[in-house]
């Protein structure tokens, strides 16, 4: 008996239960999206309108994929519990979800493609190779989407897991590709100075984790796919993929003042603010700040919030050496304000 037929007594372990985990998953990393997505248009106001536009149109395909994947999970397991019939046929949802998760993974390796044609010199071969993939894997997703349409039952449905196999297998394909090249062409690179050979290593690390991600996703769903073929456990990482795609975008646009050494971070940002004497011959007052997540000095706005934590050095003068003398006060104040 097939459970993804899903006949009397057949277990929803397996099939909606790995629907529902893949729901849950997939909602956690669209917040990670949308806090991302406020990131970015909140630091990066002056990018280029084209980036604003990728960014946006991959924040509403993840809004639409979540959407008609919450749709199905509610469909079989709530308005038709105990409905045994009703879940052996396919929801339309259940099959269009398939089409935004193919539109945002063929945007962000195309966008990955660009970056290596402008960092390898206009390599026509690696760029050819991996946009020839991305267009492979999107007429597939196209035609499964159709068939899927088409298929009323689950059971139809495992007629074209053939299909399925080469979709996941050509992304999977394409993730690596794109991984290896770009953390190749970084390594080949001649530091001149420590700070870029240290700008660099930051570069391999951050490629090798967001396309570590996608990568594995990806491979879980073509391995759960090639095992367990008459279940729904490859559904669990399916759901997962586009909001990894745009995870990973996302990060590599935010990550890049980080990259350069450009961002108040948390570990290497500091501010020594000096003040003058005050009225009365009090002394004057050194002040080391650290801006936490905070914008660079010339996109700040005046009415942003920032968290601020001083340390307050008192300067005296001592009469014996005719020297100036620092004294380091006794507390610390955190101060909160715009």
């Amino acid at each position: 008996m097939s459970a993804a037929t899903l006949h009397l007594g057949a277990p929803l372990d397996n099939t909606m239960g790995s629907m529902l985990i893949g729901v849950i998953v997939s909602a956690v990393l669209y917040g990670i999206s949308l806090l991302q997505c406020l990131f970015y248009f909140t630091r990066y106001g002056r990018d280029p309108l084209y980036l604003k536009i990728l960014v946006a149109t991959t924040v509403f395909l993840d809004t639409l994929h979540l959407s008609l994947v919450i749709h199905t999970v509610y469909h079989y397991l709530i308005s038709n519990y105990y409905k045994n019939d009703s879940l052996q046929v396919m929801v339309w949802s259940v099959s269009l979800e398939a089409l935004p998760t193919g539109i945002t993974a063929g945007i962000v390796q195309s966008f990955y493609a660009h970056r290596i044609w402008k960092s390898n010199r206009h390599n026509i071969f690696l760029t050819g190779l991996v946009l020839l993939l991305v267009v492979a894997n999107s007429v597939c997703g196209t035609v499964w989407v159709v068939i899927a349409m088409g298929t009323s039952t689950y059971e139809r449905l495992l007629r074209i897991s053939p299909l399925t196999i080469s979709i996941n297998a050509l992304s999977t394909a394409a993730d690596v590709i794109i991984t290896g090249t770009l953390c190749f062409m970084l390594q080949q690179t001649r530091p001149a100075s420590f700070e870029t050979e240290t700008m660099i290593n930051r570069l391999i690390l951050f490629t090798i984790n967001t396309g570590l991600l996608t990568s594995l996703c990806a491979i879980a769903a073509l391995v759960s796919l090639i095992i367990s073929p008459r279940t729904l456990i490859y559904a669990s990482f399916y759901f997962c993929i586009g909001r990894l795609y745009s995870n990973a975008l996302l990060a590599s646009l935010n990550a890049r003042a980080v990259i350069r050494g450009r961002i108040n971070d948390v570990d290497s940002n500091f501010h020594i603010k000096s003040y003058g004497p005050r009225h009365g011959g009090a002394p004057s007052v050194s002040r080391l700040s650290r801006d936490v997540f905070a914008r660079p000095p010339e996109l700040a706005s005046a009415d942003e919030l920032v968290v601020r934590v001083e340390r307050t050095t008192a300067m005296y003068v001592d009469e014996e050496c005719g020297k100036d003398k620092y004294v380091p006060s006794q507390s610390d104040d955190t101060t909160t304000g715009p």
